[in-house]
């Protein structure tokens, strides 16, 4: 059954290990196919906040991510249908070869050779890295290994895309193309960002959170239009 709510949270609390609110009382409903860009300062709880978007933290509160409840039974089915793609592509990258990390998903899956092969090479082509197949991951650039990154989790075919900071530490050029590659996705998105310009171009929607909670959420153009609100909570 396709539910149409990609993420359903209610009055979510997360703490860190020494006591520190991470988050407190987050609701967020996002419906399937939306694009919603995650803004705010450092420390603001925006990577704990997608951490639990598939279950790799999980705090006090009710998580449900296309209608399944996050949990030990269902892990693995919302992981396969949410891609996180964290902001340190390092942290993603940990095969001998690019095709080996973007075949990681797929052959966890159980997937044909065949199968494995066809979705590696149509990830890797889609975030225009076709040929890179056989080359080690730390041998590219800094950008080329943000895509590879992105094709592990493509690869998958998943119903949404979370992504951390997905231009940062790219030049110009790097990052306008990560920005067309992820507008070419027809899936729901979430995108962790510091740059506002990246946030109107990828995302209708923007939430910006601040010290644990979220303190705006509204059209993107309306936020960023909002130079007081902008000012208030350190993006501007």
């Amino acid at each position: 059954m396709h539910h149409n709510k990609a993420v359903e949270i209610k009055n979510l609390n997360y703490k860190y290990p020494d006591g520190t609110m991470a988050l407190s009382g987050i609701d967020l409903i996002i419906e399937h196919g939306e694009t919603v860009a995650i803004l705010g300062p450092n420390g603001a709880g925006k990577s704990t906040l997608i951490l639990h978007l598939n279950g790799i933290i999980r705090g006090n509160g009710e998580v449900k991510i296309f209608g399944l409840p996050v949990n030990g039974r269902t892990l693995k089915e919302i992981r396969r249908r949410v891609g996180l793609v964290f902001q340190d592509p390092d942290d993603q990258l940990f095969c001998p070869t690019v095709f080996e990390d973007v075949a990681f998903g797929p052959v966890n899956m159980g997937f044909t050779k065949e199968e494995i092969i066809a979705k590696v090479n149509k990830a890797l082509a889609s975030v225009e890295m076709k040929g890179f197949d056989k080359r080690p991951a730390h041998h590219l650039s800094f950008g080329q290994k943000k895509r590879v990154a992105i094709a592990t989790v493509l690869s998958m075919e998943p119903d949404m895309l979370v992504l951390d900071e997905p231009t940062s530490n790219l030049d110009p050029r790097g990052k306008g193309k990560i920005i067309k590659i992820l507008k070419s996705f027809p899936v729901t998105k979430v995108v962790v960002t510091h740059n506002l310009d990246e946030a109107a171009k990828l995302c209708k929607r923007a939430i910006i959170m601040d010290e644990g909670k979220i303190v705006a959420d509204d059209a993107t153009e309306k936020i960023l239009s909002n130079e007081l609100i902008l000012k208030k909570h350190g993006l501007f």
